[in-house]
């Protein structure tokens, strides 16, 4: 049975389909959306969340508010630190590590991510062995984000990155968007870079679009430096306010159906990746 043909939040006495699910991208506004991302996330099968916090120099920052998350919901919240270039060095990475976070979001750099100023950042990352998540691609247009410059968020500078820090794992958000074929190309040469497609991509995307993107198999000619499967490569992230996020898990449940993606690599997807990833 197709998960979006059951799964119709406006039916909420349907009996759901249940299936492991780990949701890397999320945001938190308030303890009580704390509250319904858990009773929501777990109707879907949703075991675990990583809080993507935001520092407290940026309106509106929620770095503190996601450490009261998940001390209120340990098991099921995992707190990464929002980082702002405009103020944090290297040390505030390792203050990070002792505050109880398990990763860092980067947004809104002021040179290009992958400069060479910003190489003892993530090598102090490394080192505290943090998962370093980016956002890429546009942002919103919002008051919050009106000195953005979306242009040095490109998904190709987490090449560089991912290949001066093998050791480094990282994660970039919505698949690049709109710079999608270098977030394949990256994805694919180095094994510890990985990508989430939230946000508005599967929305106008087709799935032939991202079929050909991911195009390389394991035990081909043209494989990854891993041997690995793309899909291995690719983990799940809402990116949505609690109430939306069974439409986005929808979203991918389609992508699937239409690529008829075997049962194997949806799993990855769902959760194994990011399990990995987390040391889970």
């Amino acid at each position: 049975m197709l998960l979006y043909a059951i799964i119709s939040p406006q039916e909420p006495g349907e009996t759901l389909a249940k299936r492991k699910i780990i949701d890397f991208h999320q945001h938190l506004h308030s303890l009580v959306d704390a509250e319904k991302l858990r009773a929501i996330g777990e109707k879907f099968g949703v075991v675990k969340t990583v809080l993507l916090g935001m520092p407290e120099s940026r309106r509106p920052g929620n770095n503190k508010l996601v450490l009261t998350a998940v001390k209120l919901n340990p098991d099921f919240f995992i707190p990464f630190a929002g980082f702002d270039f405009r103020t944090m060095t290297s040390q505030d990475i390792l203050a990070f590590k002792d505050q109880g976070f398990w990763g860092i979001k980067f947004i809104a750099p002021l040179l290009p991510y992958n400069d060479s100023r910003y190489l003892p950042i993530y090598q102090q990352a490394a080192r505290l062995k943090m998962v370093c998540f980016f956002h890429l691609g546009i942002v919103a247009n919002s008051p919050a984000w009106r000195d953005c410059d979306s242009s040095l968020m490109r998904p190709i500078y987490l090449d560089h990155i991912a290949r001066n820090f093998p050791e480094l794992t990282i994660i970039g958000a919505h698949f690049g968007n709109p710079w999608s074929d270098e977030a394949a190309m990256a994805c694919r040469w180095n094994p510890n870079l990985f990508f989430d497609f939230s946000g508005s991509l599967l929305k106008y995307r087709p799935a032939k679009y991202l079929s050909n993107l991911l195009w390389w198999k394991p035990n081909s000619p043209y494989h990854s430096p891993d041997n690995t499967s793309p899909w291995q490569k690719i983990v799940f992230g809402s990116d949505v306010v609690p109430e939306e996020v069974s439409d986005v898990i929808n979203d991918y449940e389609k992508l699937f159906q239409t690529l008829r993606l075997p049962q194997k690599w949806q799993a990855f997807v769902w959760w194994k990746n990011a399990a990995k990833i987390l040391n889970l």
